[in-house]
């Protein structure tokens, strides 16, 4: 049997998904959903890395987000130039 807590989420979840579909149906030019394709990794990576920054500081602050969110755009700006795909002096 679910607990109470678990039925909310789920419960919480479907209604949310409905409505996300009811939603996508509204775009112009949207005639298929393709349920397969919806994925919370990306928002769940990006929270995980919020927590790193944060260290065993589980509430930040607004501002403490807001800086966290922008030293991650400067980390993953130099990873992704690092591993881009420009050459350097040898072409």
């Amino acid at each position: 049997m679910l607990s109470a807590v678990t039925r909310q989420g789920l419960r919480l979840t479907v209604m949310s998904f409905v409505e996300l579909v009811k939603y996508a149906f509204t775009i112009p030019g949207v005639s298929v959903f393709l349920s397969n394709r919806v994925c919370q990794d990306p928002l769940e990576n990006f929270f995980g890395q919020q927590r790193q920054r944060g260290r065993a500081h589980e509430n930040p602050s607004v501002s403490e987000f807001i800086r966290n969110t922008q030293a991650l755009r400067v980390i993953l700006t130099a990873y992704n130039t690092i591993r881009g795909n420009c050459r350097g002096g040898d072409h």
